[in-house]
């Protein structure tokens, strides 16, 4: 079908029985064009007509297959996405005068063998991605199943169109609500909660969350007056249940990866770059489970009802999320550049960098960095997210998910200053940053060491290091720190930052 066939077939979807004037107020398309485009879609077997003369109205046949999809940013209509023959199509609303999607910046029709990263980015990966596919159903099937997906859009078929009356012009700035929407905890946030979820789901990596990745997420809300944690369609929480696999050791498994508390992991860094960095971090906890902790954070993607517009850097940059990890810290420092106006802005994103680098977040790729628009097209780092050491279990973790100079591990001073001269960051403004995250982990990040010795949960949090032989989750954090420390040492930071430890 084409654009004027879409919007006739789209105007059945809130009026069932039209006439001719009726279509002709409905789509706001010439008479003529109407009459014209009425005899072929009457010929197409895709409405009927009932009646003659000026009693002759109009009716769209049930059975007709309008394989369609209408796609809403902040309830704004941008155009309409479908699949036909194989391939994906894309075509702005004619109406539409806002600025172009990335990786759609023409006006014209746009075709695809795969579905455009803007909105292939939006589905879940791997065998969350699966369980979806495996119904028979292409992404464009799928993309109206996500109810939660992250950011502003909504994906709604022709036939549903008259229930969707979403309204935003109430939607708050989203700087103005910036508190209430992160929250405050502290370290360690462990929540003597009830999770009304079947242990089947907890343990399934299904339909049970509209985020995308590979992990398992769960869609939930949490009732903190009755402390029941519940699977939700319009959640603002999301739960990472543990992963049994990893969890648990099997010592008949040679090849298995040992990777516990990887929720503790993921909640202690989280609350380390909030509370003892000032990052915009959402408020998250950690619930004992039978073998392992859970983990519970909240969206910062919405509020009230709202949804606020996010996008990573897969989706800016045009790659498809299985090609996540192919693309360099330069060119994505590059696009920085591009979309992040604020200077104030780009240095958050450089301590954001550096930070990583510091704790070893090797999962850091480009569907973890993002953006956040707060109004009027002004962009600023998005909350964290994903927050994960590597280097707690392994001592040759990559220091970083994407190559910086050609590499990952070993990296230098001089290669955040080449990096930083990318967002136009002079390298005296780059020097203060590296000696000021550096500090900061050296003074605050023993007491999170010290507390995670502490927790009693889970024979003292044993981790498996050898084959039957075990060690503590707190020790494995001081083993971390030291030899974090003895690397940035011996690379010159000290010497070069003028750091100096106090014996």
């Amino acid at each position: 079908m084409n654009r004027i066939e879409k919007s006739i077939i789209a105007s059945f979807s809130s009026v069932k029985e039209q006439s001719f004037s009726q279509i002709v107020g409905h789509t706001n398309i010439p008479k003529g064009t109407v009459k014209k485009y009425l005899v072929i879609l009457l010929k197409k077997e895709m409405i009927e007509a009932i009646g003659e003369g000026r009693g002759r109205y109009y009716k769209q046949i049930n059975n007709a297959e309008v394989n369609q999809v209408l796609v809403f940013k902040s309830a704004t209509l941008i155009g309409f996405l479908e699949y036909e023959v194989g391939r994906y199509i894309f075509e702005y609303d004619k109406g539409f005068k806002g600025k172009k999607l990335d990786g759609l910046l023409e006006d014209s029709i746009a075709s695809s063998a795969t579905l455009f990263p803007i909105f292939e980015n939006l589905i879940p990966e791997s065998d969350r991605r699966n369980s979806y596919l495996e119904d028979g159903k292409n992404l464009v099937e799928i993309l109206l199943e996500l109810n939660n997906t992250h950011g502003d859009f909504d994906f709604v078929s022709t036939d549903k169109l008259y229930a969707y009356k979403v309204d935003y012009t109430q939607r708050k700035n989203w700087l103005l609500v910036k508190k209430k929407i992160l929250g405050m905890q502290e370290f360690v946030n462990i929540l003597g909660f009830t999770i009304d979820i079947e242990k089947e789901i907890l343990e399934e990596k299904g339909k049970h969350s509209s985020l995308s990745g590979y992990q398992n997420k769960i869609d939930v809300n949490i009732d903190f007056e009755k402390e029941v944690i519940s699977q939700s369609n319009n959640a603002l929480y999301l739960l990472k249940p543990y992963n049994i696999e990893s969890a648990i050791y099997n010592f008949k498994d040679k090849n298995q990866v040992h990777l516990p508390y990887m929720g503790l992991n993921e909640h202690l860094f989280m609350s380390f770059a909030k509370n003892a960095y000032g990052f915009d971090v959402p408020w998250s906890g950690i619930i004992v489970g039978e073998k392992d902790f859970h983990y519970v954070v909240k969206r910062y993607d919405r509020y009230d009802g709202y949804k606020y517009e996010q996008r990573d850097f897969a989706q800016i940059m045009n790659i498809k999320s299985d090609q996540k990890y192919f693309t360099t810290s330069e060119k994505l420092f590059d696009t920085i550049a591009e979309v992040v106006k604020s200077k104030e802005e780009r240095i958050r994103f450089l301590e954001f960098y550096f930070f990583s680098f510091i704790i070893e977040h090797a999962d850091l790729h480009v569907k973890n960095i993002s953006i956040l628009n707060i109004g009027r097209d002004k962009q600023k780092l998005s909350p964290l997210y994903d927050l994960i050491s590597n280097g707690v279990y392994r001592g040759d973790s990559d220091e970083l998910g994407l190559p910086l100079s050609g590499k990952k591990i070993n990296l230098s001073l001089d290669d955040f200053y080449h990096l930083s001269s990318r967002i136009a960051i002079s390298k005296l403004q780059t020097t203060k940053i590296a000696k000021k995250m550096i500090e900061v982990f050296i003074k605050e990040f023993p007491r999170y060491i010290e507390i995670s010795m502490n927790i009693q949960e889970f024979e003292n949090l044993k981790v498996q290091k050898k084959r039957y032989s075990f060690g503590q989750f707190g020790e494995d954090l001081q083993k971390f720190y030291d030899r974090r420390i003895i690397q940035l040492r011996q690379r010159g930071f000290y010497d070069t930052l003028g750091i100096t430890i106090e014996s």
